[in-house]
């Protein structure tokens, strides 16, 4: 079932200047769902398609 939650990562102050000199963008933090939050730890979950 998939979740409406959102998991916000703030970036520490290296992070926010690797972002600006990346991309010309602010950010003050990251933010997945849930789900592509446990995309990203767990990519190749048993049962999964493609795994």
């Amino acid at each position: 079932m998939p979740s409406n939650e959102n998991f916000r990562l703030p970036l520490t102050n290296e992070q926010k200047e690797m972002v600006r000199k990346a991309t010309g963008k602010d950010a003050e933090a990251v933010e997945l769902t849930v789900e592509e939050l446990e995309d990203r730890i767990a990519p190749g979950k048993l049962g999964s398609p493609g795994a």
